[in-house]
């Protein structure tokens, strides 16, 4: 195949405004993210334990849950996600009487703000720790919510963010929490 000189241009031509199409691209754009820019645990946190402090119908309780960040997660925990799953009936968190401690040989308080989701038919509790929280810690969710009228398994999707401006969400499993039924046990 012969190159002539006008085919050779047309081909110089689109080279060029490919090259500056490619070297145009803005890197700072929103779309585009850097892997240096993204936040990830290295190693997963756990859900070690949950648990109610009353399981009668219709009582306001305390909701536990228990997250083991490992010392190799390498990024702190900045922020958990409770997601209600579709049951009867929607459970009423109240966010203003959430405690969240890191508990070691002692219990240290951190200081948080919980608010509910309630978008997209979701029952969300969106917990920010302030600060957050470093690897090779235990830390341990008070939430305070009204059981249920009618009794049965409720579960809660609980999800981990890291700290830093592009966190990569974690999902740490499920909790189950059993409630009785009115009337007692059946």
């Amino acid at each position: 195949m012969r190159l002539t000189f006008k085919k050779y241009l047309l081909y110089s031509f689109f080279s060029i405004i490919l090259c500056s199409l490619v070297l145009s691209i803005d890197k700072s754009s929103p779309s585009f993210v850097y892997a240096e820019e993204i936040s990830f645990f290295r190693a997963s946190p756990r859900l070690a334990r949950t648990h109610t402090t009353f399981t009668l119908p219709n009582v306001i309780s305390t909701y536990i849950f228990e997250i083991e960040i490992p010392q190799n997660a390498i990024n702190s925990l900045q922020k958990i996600v409770i997601n209600q799953q579709t049951n009867m009936e929607t459970i009423d968190f109240f966010p203003d009487q959430t405690k969240a401690f890191i508990i070691n040989n002692n219990q240290q308080k951190i200081n948080v703000k919980a608010i509910n989701n309630f978008s997209d038919n979701k029952n969300e509790l969106i917990i920010e720790l302030e600060p957050s929280i470093p690897s090779g810690n235990t830390l341990k969710l008070e939430v305070k919510a009204r059981n249920p009228l009618y009794g049965g398994i409720y579960q809660f999707g609980v999800t981990a963010y890291p700290q830093g401006n592009n966190p990569r969400s974690l999902y740490l499993g499920i909790a189950r929490f059993h409630f009785d039924q009115p009337g007692g046990r059946f």
